[in-house]
């Protein structure tokens, strides 16, 4: 939905000793700064009435962190958005390690 006609989503993963990351980056509108502190609050949307129910990044972040990790956005208004989610690896606590 972020991206209207053409564009590119990009998929990266790194792992270190102490996590793995996966990012998923794209070249749609990007998220207005408003909305993007409530992106992840329970049926916040922006989409019509029918098309969203706003609960797709909760029900992300609610299993990311279960695992221990985490999830980061940056976006710029017409240049796309990056979401990172962080997973620690088993036997190692969250923040050692960690790669930025």
């Amino acid at each position: 939905h972020a991206i209207k006609e053409r564009g590119t989503v990009t998929i990266r993963t790194r792992a270190s000793e102490a996590e793995i990351v996966v990012e998923v980056e794209d070249t749609g509108c990007g998220i207005p700064p408003e909305n993007l502190a409530r992106i992840f609050d329970p049926f916040f949307t922006t989409k019509p009435a029918g098309v969203g129910t706003g609960l797709g990044l909760a029900i992300v972040q609610g299993i990311v962190e279960q695992h221990g990790g985490k999830v980061e956005v940056q976006s710029q208004v017409g240049s796309g958005t990056v979401f990172r989610i962080h997973l620690p690896l088993p036997g190692i606590p969250a923040g050692e390690g960690a790669v930025d």
